[in-house]
């Protein structure tokens, strides 16, 4: 629970910090649509593929999916991960929309959810931030955010950071279920970010942790 009020306080912190009643940041700053990231780390190699797709006029119906996939450095077919999150989404009132969607993981297998999405985006600061509810074959409730602040330093270069958070909690026995938080530190050339990673991921009921240091490379197109 302390990961629910946390993640809370962080997204109403945010929230407080931009102006709702200016034009809309999504309608004077062009996303990017594709990220694609490696992250060699010292316990295992993790791959993150994000696709953000607007594809109706005046930019409101969109399709958001978010891979990711992690395996350990030795040949043990069952400490690897694979999970997505596919959705499509329908913003509502400037940046905040609903949306539906599945979530694939290799230990659950298919669930489907619905929820809500909060989207800004512009050239310094992207956040999303999305609470789901998960009702086919499982109960759970669900928050992921992601903040990416790049402030520049000049034409070109920017300084890069990036927190990922996500917080899974099962309704029908009360407890934790998974739950992780990444950050990145590092430098942007116009479509590359490179620099220092770390992946703390915690797994059930019991909450067991797996720490993971390294560095990373990000191409955005």
């Amino acid at each position: 629970m302390k990961k629910i009020h946390f993640l809370s306080l962080l997204i109403g912190v945010t929230f407080s910090t931009l102006n709702l009643n200016a034009q809309d940041s999504i309608g004077i700053f062009k996303p990017k649509t594709i990220s694609v990231e490696e992250f060699v780390g010292d316990q295992r190699q993790f791959l993150q593929l994000m696709v953000n797709k607007v594809f109706v006029e005046k930019k409101k119906v969109g399709l958001l999916s978010i891979s990711s996939y992690a395996a350990n450095y030795k040949d043990i077919t069952s400490d690897n991960e694979f999970q997505n999150t596919t959705l499509i989404y329908h913003r509502v009132f400037k940046g905040i929309g609903i949306n539906s969607g599945t979530s694939f993981t290799s230990i659950e297998g298919l669930k489907n959810f619905v929820g809500l999405q909060y989207v800004h985006q512009s050239k310094k600061l992207s956040l999303i931030y999305m609470p789901s509810y998960y009702f086919i074959n499982t109960h759970k409730i669900s928050n992921f955010a992601l903040i990416e602040y790049k402030p520049a330093i000049n034409e070109n270069w920017s300084v890069y950071t990036r927190l990922q958070m996500h917080y899974n909690h099962d309704l029908e026995n009360g407890n934790h279920f998974r739950s992780y938080v990444y950050s990145r530190l590092g430098f942007s050339y116009k479509y590359f970010s490179f620099g220092l990673a770390h992946n703390f991921d915690r797994y059930g009921e019991n909450k067991i942790v797996k720490n993971n240091y390294g560095i990373f490379l990000n191409l955005i197109l």
